[in-house]
């Protein structure tokens, strides 16, 4: 399943799809989430002095993932060959989800990574604005977005365009 919006020049827009695609992956850990925009992997760029060395946007792709309500980097090898489940290249989807599905505790975003992250989640003003709206409507529930009520906003057969 995939989506697309159009946020214009909004980006508090964009960050309240990326609280609710990691309200959504915490809620069903058997989901993963990767969000991009036109800068690519933008979440790397709210935590650019957080990043290893290794890590630039010539081999970000598909590096950069949701999955528990975490945010997951697939590293790169040390060497080559060093960890056999790492490719040297940056993964396609199918292996980037099987690395996810086999190593989940090694790809976990460093603290400081995850940390500038939520804390551009947390600073959104329109998600400070929906939430209130939506709390005022009765559709929250305690602790934040009733994450059933979003899902039912969400087809799950056919890609999304969130024009």
């Amino acid at each position: 399943m995939f989506g697309v919006t159009k946020f214009g020049d909004n980006i508090e827009d964009e960050w309240f799809i990326v609280y609710v695609i990691k309200q959504i992956t915490k809620e069903f850990p058997e989901l993963v989430a990767r969000i991009e925009d036109n800068d690519g992997e933008f979440l790397l760029i709210e935590a650019a002095d957080f990043l290893p060395k290794w890590l630039d946007p010539d081999n970000s792709t598909n590096r950069v993932f949701f999955h528990h309500g975490e945010l997951c980097i697939i590293p790169a090898p040390r060497k080559p060959g060093a960890e056999s489940w790492l490719p040297a290249t940056p993964p396609t989807i199918p292996q980037a989800l099987n690395i996810i599905a086999a190593h989940s505790e090694k790809i976990l975003a460093s603290e400081s990574i995850r940390a500038a992250v939520n804390r551009r989640i947390r600073g959104s003003h329109s998600l400070n604005v929906y939430m209130h709206s939506w709390c005022n409507k009765g559709l929250c529930q305690t602790g934040g977005v009733d994450t059933g009520f979003l899902l039912h906003l969400i087809p799950s057969t056919e890609p999304m365009n969130w024009a």
